[in-house]
């Protein structure tokens, strides 16, 4: 034990006297020094892969999208030039509005006849297969909603309720009762909507016709 002891303490007594850096005119003494053999790197078992070139501005991925359905409604739609970040979402909008839908709440996409989440893009549905062409089956739930062939009705038509076909008399002497003129006094107020108004108008018109003499 003692042996070692004092034998690292001369090793470190040596170390001490060496100079702890190097000067910069040291030379290596040509006559003491040993040589040593080339030190070959060994080699790789893959070359290394070059790095990808970037992409050119405006020069990103893109699929082609066929959208098609065999059901009601029939639907053969091709969208070209589609980013691999569209999401199933933004399909089942240009489907919509290519079919004139209101929502997308009724319409399924499909991928291998599984439906496709809303969150999922086109770069998530193709996986490792990236082609140039995503074929995709859509599916509108319940069908088509028939159209009404009756042309829309109006603001006012939609206000003004439907009016029972008129029996009986018909012509002038209808309007020599009190009735009518009643009946012509509430239309007025619906469309005026001022009871004062729809009074004098109401008024004036019959004013009018009794002095034409067409009222007994």
């Amino acid at each position: 034990m003692v042996a070692e002891v004092q034998f690292a303490k001369q090793f470190l007594a040596t170390l001490d006297s060496k100079p702890v850096k190097l000067q910069s005119d040291y030379a290596t003494d040509l006559k003491t020094f040993q040589p040593r053999g080339p030190y070959t790197l060994p080699r790789m078992g893959h070359g290394m892969k070059k790095p990808d070139k970037p992409a050119a501005p405006g020069s990103a991925p893109a699929v082609t999208v066929v959208l098609r359905s065999l059901k009601n409604p029939p639907l053969d739609m091709s969208l070209p030039a589609q980013p691999l970040t569209t999401s199933v979402l933004e399909l089942k909008q240009k489907v919509a509005s290519e079919l004139g839908l209101d929502s997308v709440d009724k319409i399924r996409v499909l991928h291998k006849k599984k439906p496709a989440v809303d969150s999922k893009s086109i770069k998530d549905i193709m996986g490792e297969d990236q082609g140039k062409t995503l074929e995709l089956n859509v599916m509108i739930m319940g069908g088509m909603p028939e159209k009404s062939s009756d042309p829309p009705k109006t603001s006012i038509d939609a206000e003004m309720p439907d009016a029972p076909v008129a029996q009986g008399e018909s012509g002038s002497p209808v309007m020599q009762s009190a009735e009518f003129w009643s009946d012509l006094q509430g239309f007025l107020m619906q469309r005026v909507r001022d009871q004062a108004v729809a009074e004098r108008a109401a008024k004036m018109f019959a004013e009018v016709w009794k002095e034409r003499g067409e009222m007994v």
